[in-house]
């Protein structure tokens, strides 16, 4: 079954924008929207199956340079990502 990924918009623009000012830095270059699509698609595909759990239905998977904390909603075929941390420590 394939899921639909759904992401907290505040979120997603920040990310959108530090992977602008890490690629105009010369820093992170695509690492940033690399991490977003193998996010995307893991959870996508197997949402159940990836990171470790947590507290209730909620889960963390980590693909450097990013950290989600998300949910998996079978019944509704929908993963929501309730929050991105870009490297240690530094939430977005």
């Amino acid at each position: 079954m394939s899921h639909r990924v759904v992401w907290r918009r505040r979120d997603f623009d920040r990310l959108a924008t530090r992977a602008f000012l890490a690629r105009e830095r010369g820093d992170f270059t695509d690492s940033i929207p690399k991490a977003i699509a193998e996010i995307e698609l893991r959870l996508a595909l197997a949402p159940t199956a990836e990171g470790e759990s947590r507290g209730g239905n909620e889960r963390v998977l980590i693909v450097p340079p990013l950290t989600v904390v998300f949910e998996s909603f079978d019944d509704t075929g929908v993963v929501i990502i309730y929050s991105a941390v870009l490297r240690p420590g530094r939430r977005v």
